[in-house]
């Protein structure tokens, strides 16, 4: 069977890695810069009552999902563009995440974009304006930069050793079937 059909197989092996790592080069990089704020109750806030409920809502959660949907609204986008500098059309390629790191007080938020330093740098200014909007909402909690964003060196999409590998795997699956379906087909016939 594989005297007969090994060349088919290299092909569609060659097929499916070939056409993976053309269109992987294809794909522009995507990078990702992740920056970090811990909220806390405010230190300005002098009454001890005030404080301890504070710590209560930061346990109830709601707070802490609330500040993390503030780096999503659709009025971020602007707003970082006006602290960078920048037109908002030029930042339109980015998108902003936002979640609460579980089991914590902490938010993290993910920029993806094909520049990684201006990723970054968004990063770094949805943290900043989502400290000044949470501020202006609930005075009682602060937040302060855990970890600043910084450029990412590795794009996470496309990730061309992924692909390749699921591409091989795939392909030399597919070649298999190519041979075997090779085979059925040449094989003679015996009648009885």
């Amino acid at each position: 069977m594989l005297r007969r059909g090994w060349w088919l197989g290299m092909v569609v092996l060659g097929f499916a890695v070939g056409s993976t790592a053309f269109f992987t080069s294809r794909q522009q990089p995507v990078y990702r810069a992740t920056t970090m704020l811990v909220v806390t109750p405010n230190t300005r806030v002098e009454e001890v009552a005030d404080i301890m409920r504070g710590l209560e809502t930061l346990e109830r959660r709601t707070v802490l999902a609330t500040f993390a949907r503030i780096p999503m609204a659709p009025e971020m986008l602007p707003a970082a563009a006006e602290r960078l500098e920048r037109d908002t059309a030029e930042l339109a390629s980015y998108r902003i995440a936002a979640s609460v790191v579980p089991s914590t007080n902490i938010i993290r938020i993910d920029v993806d974009g094909p520049a990684p330093h201006l990723a970054a740098d968004m990063a770094n200014a949805a943290a900043a304006q989502t400290r000044d909007e949470a501020g202006s909402i609930y005075r009682i909690f602060t937040m302060r930069t855990l970890a600043e964003a910084r450029p990412g060196t590795r794009p996470v999409h496309p990730d061309p050793r992924r692909n390749l590998t699921v591409a091989v795997i795939l392909g030399a699956f597919a070649a298999g079937l190519a041979v075997f379906a090779l085979d059925r087909v040449l094989r003679p016939v015996v009648v009885s």
